[in-house]
């Protein structure tokens, strides 16, 4: 995956943005939870309608600079993953053309088609997420973490750790489930896609034979394997978002029950547990983020490596660096000189040693099939 990353050095100033303007973001959002506590604790309690419209605009301010970032990055981020789309095309596209035919049956077609398209189309919906989880998610982990301990009683931070202790168990527990399907899924794809390519290109031949059922059973039999293991997948996460919101409603309740009998004693007030609300929940909506970028990073890190698989394969055959130039007075003319042919994977070669000269004033068939069989003899 990160070799994948590197290609993003075409728009490193739309990187550096999105970090910025996701800083600036987190830091407005860490800010609010503040001020709410101030209009409770100070301009509730003594009845300041002034006080609570200046901090309320100032929440307005705050808010909107908030907007403005999001709205940003999330432009931003998708202009950086097309691009990165496009570049990864681009390069596939390019390393394919210079393959031969020993390449293309390491690959088949159906699977270069697969990788040019699908799993191009995996990263790049990673990536225009990523940045706000990988940035973004730990700056409100930490961030709420720490102004939890600066503002508020600590006697509840042991709610958040036990909150993240769960959110994170339950992540696991689905990436470790489906997984192995992720690997999976990208495979039945090429499956599905060469089963396709083989009947629509031999459909006159199919027809010739009277083998209709037969190849319709085969592609049932591959969407079935596909539609199995997206049901598998799909029902899987589907469960992450009910057992975390679960959690973190609990955690709410918690918070409430423990932060009520703390107000009724007079050890915090109600704008602080409020606070203290707002914190916690900031907390465990990073810790969600990231368990969502959980569910697609499985399947993009098996599409990295299948498009890496290809960017890294190495032409059998390779043109010269400087190649001789072009003899106008031969236009025309094919020349042999110590030809040999082996197909991949032989010991010996097939034909070797072929030597002949191909005269465009010469056009008689016979005669060059009794040149190159005696080159064969």
């Amino acid at each position: 995956m990160f070799k994948i990353l590197k290609n993003l050095k075409e728009t490193w100033v739309s990187v550096i943005i999105i970090v910025l303007l996701l800083c600036l973001q987190a830091w407005a959002d860490l800010t609010l939870p503040d001020y709410t506590s101030k209009i409770v604790n100070v301009g509730i309690v003594n009845g300041d309608t002034g006080y609570i419209l200046e901090i309320g605009m100032q929440m307005l301010g705050i808010a909107f600079i908030s907007m403005v970032s999001a709205i940003s990055i999330m432009l931003l981020s998708s202009r950086v993953a097309a691009m990165l789309g496009k570049t990864l095309r681009n390069k596939v596209f390019s390393k394919v053309l210079s393959f031969s035919g020993e390449e293309f049956s390491n690959f088949s077609t159906a699977s270069l088609i697969t990788r040019s398209t699908n799993d191009i189309q995996q990263i790049q919906m990673l990536i225009s997420m990523l940045f706000r989880v990988v940035v973004y998610a730990p700056i409100m982990g930490i961030g709420g973490f720490l102004r939890v301990l600066a503002n508020s009683n600590t006697s509840m931070a042991w709610i958040i750790g036990l909150a993240i202790l769960l959110v994170v168990g339950v992540v696991l527990v689905l990436f470790i489930v489906a997984m192995p399907k992720f690997k999976k899924l990208q495979q039945l794809i090429d499956k599905l896609n060469l089963v396709s390519r083989e009947i629509l290109t031999g459909l006159p031949v199919i027809r010739a034979f009277h083998t209709e059922q037969r190849e319709e059973e085969r592609f049932e039999n591959a969407n079935k394997d596909l539609m199995k293991t997206y049901v598998f997948v799909n029902r899987a996460m589907s469960m992450m978002m009910p057992a975390l919101m679960f959690i973190m409603n609990s955690v709410m309740l918690l918070i409430i029950w423990v932060g009520g009998h703390s107000v009724d004693e007079g050890i915090i007030g109600v704008g602080d547990m409020m606070a203290f609300i707002q914190y916690t929940m900031q907390i465990i909506m990073s810790f969600l983020m990231i368990s969502m970028i959980s569910i697609m990073l499985p399947r993009a890190g098996v599409s990295a490596n299948r498009i890496n698989e290809v960017l890294e394969t190495k032409p059998k055959i390779k043109d010269i660096d400087t190649p001789k130039q072009f003899d106008e007075n031969k236009k025309g003319l094919v020349e042999f000189r110590n030809v040999s042919f082996r197909y991949p994977d032989a010991d010996t070669e097939s034909i070797s040693d072929i030597n002949f000269i191909a005269n465009p004033r010469k056009n008689n068939s016979n005669y060059w099939k009794h040149r190159l069989s005696e080159n064969l003899q």
